[in-house]
């Protein structure tokens, strides 16, 4: 063991035996988690190893506190030395986003809009701090970077200016939008270091990602059509661009979704993550495409019950990423020639992201007790770097463990559990079903708390909460995520119920006192529990929901994804009376679940009609507690302090009333205001 592990491994015991007495000392006085606590919890959201993996650079979100008024949250960038002092290198009020390391290592650099900016540039500084430098002016702001192998340049991705009139246009106040057409192509630049000159490329469409080739002559790059999220999702294309002469030219027609990419060490094929055809609701299958042919061969199995998340090369013959396996989550190295998997020791904690420089890897952790810290593994296991909160340890959590079922078909439903505080066999408590939206994709063993997701609030108050991998969830290959194609809310929804059941076998659960909730597809199965399937449930709270699944579709954002992938390539007009059966709209004159939906004022995903015509709905046609919430200025999820908090005590508040014992359906509508008094205390 050389001198640095040395001093990291004592460091990181030292570490975690002052945890662990920390703990020990405060079990007594342990206390509950608090909505305030998790609205203002702050997580490591980025890990950037130095190239020669000595200094660890990260990126830290951090919530706006009540005292800073209304707002969006925070994000520092501070550095891990050799030893492993944590220190601020940029942080405060600020934004801080795009961090990497230039070249030598001798500085960080990041995406930040400072003012006076024209949108954000790129600043460096060195790890032992000071004042940033901005490196160079880019007119119209910087959306992404990669510094060129070698140094001397760096390409970035900026939007083009609007034509001369329609500018002038709009500086005399004509700023109406023409949807689908109102945008601004995003081109690619080089920006040179020693002249200083910023070179545009013509390149047909829009860029979205880009990497540069180890010689530093070619870049691959995503283009799509337009600068669109529908065309982000289904039209990307890896394409490659000679620096030298301009020269672009597609590399793959990759069917439907993609996902990362990166050049071999020798420049000749490039790895990337797609779709297997356009209907695979994920990019989660890895290829490799030949530059020179542009021939592609498929490197997991056919039927891999996987998903790839990142990669990036260790050698010519071998990549190493992130992979999902069901729940689990791994580090693994793949083969090229023999096309095996060769997983890092792992644990009960998922992977966001990793890094591998010198002999350490360096990742972004997630798991039960936190949500994202750094990691570092280098042969002796995994140490944990940093205590973002380390309030946590004061706080009593609940048991949270990976659980699986047979469903009624006979298909194996994984899942994670977290059981009520005061859980004794023999008792029955309620349960909430928190589902997950997309629905491609899943949840992992992590960090199952925020202002969307309940998991440790609802636990400590005596509930299960049941987070579950239902089908058409990604994680477990192409056929599984599929497996609602053609049956929406059908055998997914099915999977919901026979949780039910199952729980309910156990002796653990009280079917009288179950509950759903979610956000976006969450919300539908949380809208279509409470109206087609009244009966199964005592409460529904249900977030930026579709509760009209053709008009849905026609007020998108992402209406070819729609097509393309969970609708089987059948247009609305075509299949009008299914879209309209599988509606939670339709069923809405039966709902006997007290209802909360809520949702922002400027969603794109999910038109802000489909939860108010729900609301109306039910309220005309029933007398069951219904409530819709609408928060202003937000889009598909609340971005802003105080609309998270609003969201989180409303959903606490209406499972705690809904879900308390008796038949409450038949309640009185709760009061309209809130207690804020923990916010308001701190302002």
């Amino acid at each position: 063991m050389n001198t640095r592990r040395f001093i990291l491994s004592v460091v990181a015991v030292l570490a975690v035996w002052a945890l662990v007495l920390s703990q020990h000392a405060q079990a007594q006085d342990a206390r509950d988690l608090t909505p305030l606590d998790v609205v203002l919890m702050k997580s490591v959201n980025g890990v950037f190893p130095s190239p020669d993996g000595s200094l660890i650079a990260f990126s830290r979100s951090e919530p706006r506190p009540p005292e800073d008024g209304p707002g969006a949250g925070y994000s520092g960038l501070y550095i891990l030395d050799e030893v492993g002092d944590e220190r601020p290198l940029a942080v405060g009020r600020r934004s801080i986003g795009g961090v990497a390391w230039d070249p030598d290592g001798t500085r960080v650099t990041f995406l930040e809009a400072r003012e006076g900016d024209p949108g954000r540039q790129l600043y460096a500084l060195p790890p032992v701090g000071g004042e940033p430098q901005r490196l160079f002016l880019a007119p119209r702001g910087i959306g992404q970077y990669r510094w060129r192998p070698g140094g001397g340049a760096v390409a970035f991705t900026a939007s083009f200016p609007p034509p001369e009139a329609r500018a002038a246009a709009r500086e005399a106040g004509f700023r109406q939008s023409v949807l689908y057409e109102d945008w601004n192509p995003v081109g690619i630049f080089l920006w040179d270091a020693e002249s200083g000159a910023i070179r545009e490329f013509q390149l047909p469409g829009s860029v979205f990602e880009m990497e540069w080739a180890p010689d530093g002559r070619r870049l691959v790059l995503t283009i799509a059509p337009r600068p669109l999220v529908d065309d982000s999702y289904m039209f990307k294309r890896l394409h490659i661009l000679d620096v030298a002469t301009g020269e672009v030219r597609k590399l793959v027609d990759n069917p439907g979704k993609l996902g990362p990419f990166a050049f071999s060490p020798d420049g000749g094929s490039v790895a990337y993550v797609s779709g297997v055809d356009r209907r695979d609701p994920h990019a989660g299958m890895l290829y490799l495409a030949d530059v020179a042919t542009g021939a592609v061969t498929e490197l997991t199995p056919p039927g891999w019950e996987g998903m790839v998340h990142s990669l990036a090369w260790l050698d010519s013959q071998r990549l190493r990423l992130i992979i999902s396996r069901g729940v689990e989550s791994r580090i693994s190295d793949f083969d090229l020639e023999s096309r095996r998997f060769t997983d890092l020791p792992g644990g009960d904690f998922a992977f966001l992201s990793a890094r591998t420089a010198g002999e350490t890897v360096t990742a972004l952790v997630s798991g039960p007790q936190h949500p994202g810290e750094v990691y570092t593994y280098s042969g002796d296991g995994w140490l944990r770097r940093t205590d973002t909160n380390p309030w946590l340890g004061e706080v009593s959590l609940t048991r949270q463990a990976v659980h699986t079922f047979q469903a009624s078909d006979g298909l194996e439903i994984e899942g994670i559990l977290l059981y009520p505080a005061d859980f004794r066999e023999g008792t029955r408590y309620p349960m909430v079903i928190v589902v997950h939206g997309g629905p491609e994709v899943h949840f992992n063993n992590s960090w199952l708390t925020s202002y969307s997701n309940w998991g440790q609030l609802l636990s400590r108050r005596g509930y299960f909460v049941w987070f579950p991998n239902y089908r058409a969830s990604t994680g477990r290959g192409v056929a599984f995520a599929k497996a609602n194609h053609g049956d929406i809310m059908g055998g997914e929804f099915q999977d919901h119920l026979d949780a039910i059941h199952h729980f309910v076998e156990l002796g653990w659960v009280d079917r009288s006192r179950v509950g759903i909730g979610g956000g976006s597809y969450g919300g539908y199965a949380a809208a279509w529990g409470a109206t087609r399937h009244t009966e199964h449930f005592a409460a529904s709270v249900s977030f930026v929901p579709i509760t009209h699944v053709p008009t849905k579709w026609l007020t998108s954002d992402i209406p070819w994804e729609f097509y393309l992938v969970h609708y089987e390539e059948v247009w609305p007009h075509e299949q009008w009376d299914y879209l309209e059966e599988r509606s939670p709209l339709t069923y809405a004159h039966q709902s006997r679940t007290p209802l909360l939906l809520a949702g922002g004022t400027l969603d794109t995903r999910v038109h802000a009609s489909q939860p108010h015509m729900l609301f109306q709905a039910v309220l005309e046609t029933t007398q069951t507690p219904v409530r819709f919430v609408q928060y202003p200025g937000e889009g598909h999820g609340n971005r802003t302090n105080v609309y998270q908090y609003d969201y989180l005590l409303r959903a606490l508040r209406w499972f705690d009333t809904y879900l308390a014992p008796g038949d409450r359906r038949g309640d009185p509508l709760l009061p309209l205001d809130l207690d804020y008094g923990e916010w308001l205390m701190r302002r």
